[in-house]
């Protein structure tokens, strides 16, 4: 009696690990169906692209970014140049637009707006530990799809060198940094609507 209740008592139990086995892989299973068709749906709606935050606008599949034109006080040589295509590079490696110079869905445009070079940090009874170098950009981002999506803003961006440098020395140093979070502001604005 001892052996049939056991074996039985095995077989009900043997029974429920595989039903509630089974049971688990069917969840388990429509659940990734849900997901993989969420994703599908998101992926195909609207025209949008939205990979890592970015949105280009519906129907936008082309840009141009003009060069941009240095009027700073102090100018650095051929800035204007490294700005324009490093803008260009960004997009063209951050976002499904592709280049084209006539008749582009997004146009940016701007002006190298300043250059400050000022004393930061002094320390009591001597010079300055570092300078800092602020770089100021005026853009315009023109959405030739949707006219009143389009708007003209100025960013700025700061980076210190070390005291006992001269600019010209510093800037190969400094520039890409300041470059860098600059593109990623410009990119954010016209791309993500901040």
């Amino acid at each position: 009696m001892n052996s049939v209740y056991l074996n039985a008592r095995y077989t009900a139990r043997s029974n429920s690990m595989i039903f509630n086995r089974q049971f688990l892989h069917g969840m388990m299973f429509s659940r990734l169906t849900g997901w993989l068709a969420c994703l599908c749906l998101l992926i195909s709606s609207s025209g949008c692209y939205s990979f890592k935050g970015i949105s280009i606008p519906a129907g936008a599949t082309t840009f141009y970014v003009h060069n941009f034109e240095d009027i700073s006080d102090l100018q650095l040589p051929n800035y204007n140049i490294l700005f324009t295509e490093t803008l260009k590079d960004k997009i063209r490696n951050e976002s499904r637009l592709r280049w084209n110079d006539q008749n582009a869905d997004i146009e940016f445009r701007g002006k190298i707006i300043g250059f400050t070079v000022s004393a930061v940090s002094p320390e009591v009874g001597a010079t300055t530990a570092f300078n800092r170098l602020e770089v100021s950009v005026e853009v315009t981002y023109v959405n030739n799809l949707n006219p009143e999506a389009g708007w003209t803003r100025r960013f700025s961006q700061f980076d210190n060198f070390p005291a006992d440098q001269n600019l010209l020395e510093a800037q190969e140093d400094i520039l890409p940094g300041i470059n860098t979070l600059l593109m990623e502001y410009i990119f954010n604005a016209a791309f993500t609507d901040w």
